[in-house]
């Protein structure tokens, strides 16, 4: 069976040791709440920040790689509700780098424009890797990036 066509050339996702970290606070900030039942508000302010950074390590983790670039080109995209689904080179318009400006620094966001007027936006923390070298990345393998 040839499986050229389902060649993975990039991988991109939420480092590994950041989304266990997550979890190991969520679990640490669990204890510390159980730990503190003499003082109900702290019990709930600490355990709503265990839940959070649990919550959040866990969908890290489960959604590895969030974007994969495979031959063709084509893009696999892995979402928390939709699931995974495919997009190829036809069905994206554009892919960009959006520029924000915040009162502390600057971000850059990796914006993919989709033809039935959606985005799909990913951040450093989905994609471990500067939005603009993915970028390129995506330009250099057919897409139509800016």
């Amino acid at each position: 069976m040839d499986n050229s066509d389902k060649a993975v050339h990039e991988q991109w996702a939420t480092p590994l040791p950041a989304a266990i970290a997550l979890l190991g606070v969520g679990v640490a900030l669990g204890a510390a709440a159980a730990a503190s039942y003499a003082d109900p508000p702290a019990v709930v302010f600490i355990g709503v920040a265990a839940l959070a950074a649990f919550g959040m390590g866990l969908v890290s983790l489960l959604r590895r790689p969030r974007l994969t670039l495979l031959s063709g080109p084509r893009l696999v995209v892995k979402t928390l509700f939709r699931g995974t689904w495919e997009i190829d080179t036809a069905e994206v318009e554009r892919v960009s780098v959006l520029h924000t400006r915040r009162i502390v620094g600057r971000t850059r966001q990796l914006v993919i424009d989709l033809p039935d007027d959606r985005l799909l936006v990913f951040g450093r923390w989905d994609l471990g890797e500067e939005p603009t070298v993915v970028v390129e990345k995506l330009r250099v393998a057919g897409f139509n990036a800016e």
